[in-house]
């Protein structure tokens, strides 16, 4: 009878102390998120990077400036000019995109001439690739210049206006009644350090704010 009641107290102990055990609170693994990080600012990829170019503020050279005797050229320090407008676009076949903007022209006088700059990037900075004076509005003015294909295309007023001739020669069209609105399209591909004339002009007729400029405003950046 002893034996059987030391057994039965061993055992009652023996349980409680388990009883103890699994009801002590469990330990929990507090987890620790990590700090959020700020995102990171993308680099600008090949297409866009000229695109981070502030054009108020670069070199223009080789801009026309008319005195009272004669016209010359100098260079337009950063911030002495700006376009008025700008395209973007990959004119040199390589992928990457270029800027193809129009300056005004100060004539002293009732002309409305453009300067037209294409710029590239070397080493970061933009680079002139190119530079042309376009005509006076129906006289070989500036319609556009954009990207296609890989290739430049300059479109200007009037029947066979080609950069490098007599844009303000008479293409014949002004006597006739109705005016025939004709635009020239020429195409351009970059080879090693020029652009190089390619193919046939092509004309076509549009009367639509006919003798102005019909590329995006700038702005800045």
């Amino acid at each position: 009878m002893l034996l059987r009641l030391s057994l039965a107290i061993a055992l009652l102990s023996l349980s409680c102390s388990r009883t103890q055990i699994n009801s002590s609170p469990s330990r929990q693994l507090s987890v620790v998120s990590p700090a959020p990080t700020a995102e990171p600012t993308p680099s600008p990829t090949p297409t866009q990077a000229i695109r981070s170019i502030d054009f108020n503020n670069v070199a223009f050279p080789h801009y026309p400036e008319y005195t009272n005797r004669a016209k010359k050229y100098v260079t337009l320090k950063p911030g002495d000019g700006g376009p008025a407008m700008l395209n973007y676009g990959d004119v040199t076949g390589d992928g990457i995109e270029e800027a193809m903007m129009m300056l005004g022209i100060e004539s002293n006088g009732s002309a409305i001439p453009e300067i037209v700059y294409i710029f590239g990037l070397e080493n970061g900075k933009a680079k002139v690739l190119w530079s042309f004076q376009t005509g006076d509005r129906a006289d070989g003015g500036l319609r556009q210049v954009y990207a296609d294909g890989g290739n430049l295309v300059v479109e200007l007023y009037g029947r066979g206006k080609i950069i490098g001739t007599d844009l303000y020669a008479d293409d014949g069209t002004r006597a006739q009644q109705p005016y025939p609105y004709i635009v020239t399209r020429t195409r351009y591909r970059w080879l090693k350090n020029h652009f190089q004339l390619i193919g046939k002009p092509e004309e076509f007729s549009d009367p639509t704010g006919y003798g102005s400029a019909i590329m995006p405003v700038y702005n800045g950046r």
